[in-house]
């Protein structure tokens, strides 16, 4: 995987993302984060309190995929009324992106996957 703060910096600037980082897979502690773009007050415990729930929810998907013996998940969205939180492992990171509900999925996507894979 490239730099954290490259990672980070790419996906912050993709149309529709609002926060993007990257956590710690095993204890959900923030290693790079972008600031919450269009947020009046930036909260640094609601950037925590996401990072460290998106690391045990991708955790637990991880676990049932496995039970269901379908490998590992590529990638995790969690759908809400006024966005989305959008997840991909990355070896011992999880990429996270917080986006808005018009955001274009397919690109968030796309841009996780080829950030956690490592390639340009």
């Amino acid at each position: 995987m490239k730099a954290v703060s490259q990672v980070v910096a790419t996906l912050s600037h993709v149309p529709g993302v609002i926060a993007a980082m990257v956590v710690g897979a095993g204890d959900g502690l923030i290693v790079e984060a972008s600031a919450m773009m269009g947020a009046a007050v930036e909260s640094v415990d609601t950037r925590k309190h996401t990072a460290a729930l998106a690391a045990y929810l991708y955790s637990k998907v991880t676990r049932a995929a496995q039970a269901a013996r379908l490998g590992n998940p590529a990638f995790m969205r969690l759908e809400a009324e006024q966005g989305h939180i959008c997840v991909v492992g990355a070896r011992d990171v999880v990429l996270v992106t917080i986006v808005t509900p018009d955001a274009n999925l397919g690109r968030v996507r796309l841009d996780m996957m080829t950030a956690a894979k490592g390639q340009p």
